[in-house]
């Protein structure tokens, strides 16, 4: 899956055209706003990959990912990236929706991460004085 296949995902959540020239500006804004969702989940993916057994992610640019490249993040995060990336295209036009939208952002990375088994890891004893 590509960059490119997240912005058309989100272009489709907000009913927009995808003709060359139609959006100039969310696709000048788009690879931006997919590195800025790919830092954010970066955490969840990786708990997402250790629990499912799936290779770590590529080291990405935390500002800018290009369109055409690989989408960084397991493919289970597409439709939580195309979420955020259509509600961040139309924050300033139509907050309403940009709302609507990203609560079902937040809902989709929620049952993402409830799917993730917790870890059993060691306590650390910092009360030793105790």
């Amino acid at each position: 899956m590509k960059n490119k296949d997240i912005y058309d995902g989100a272009l489709k959540i907000l009913a927009e055209r995808n003709a060359v020239g139609a959006n100039d500006d969310y696709e000048e804004r788009a690879p931006y706003l997919i590195a800025a969702f790919c830092s954010e989940s970066a955490s969840a993916d990786a708990a997402y990959r250790r629990a499912n057994y799936l290779p770590a992610a590529n080291p990405v640019s935390e500002v800018y990912v290009d369109l055409a490249s690989d989408f960084p993040c397991s493919t289970r995060f597409a439709a939580a990236a195309c979420t955020y990336l259509a509600s961040m295209l139309i924050i300033d036009d139509d907050t309403e929706l940009s709302d609507k939208l990203f609560d079902k952002y937040s809902d989709i990375m929620s049952a993402i991460c409830s799917e993730i088994p917790a870890l059993i890891e060691d306590i650390s004893d910092r009360y030793s004085f105790l």
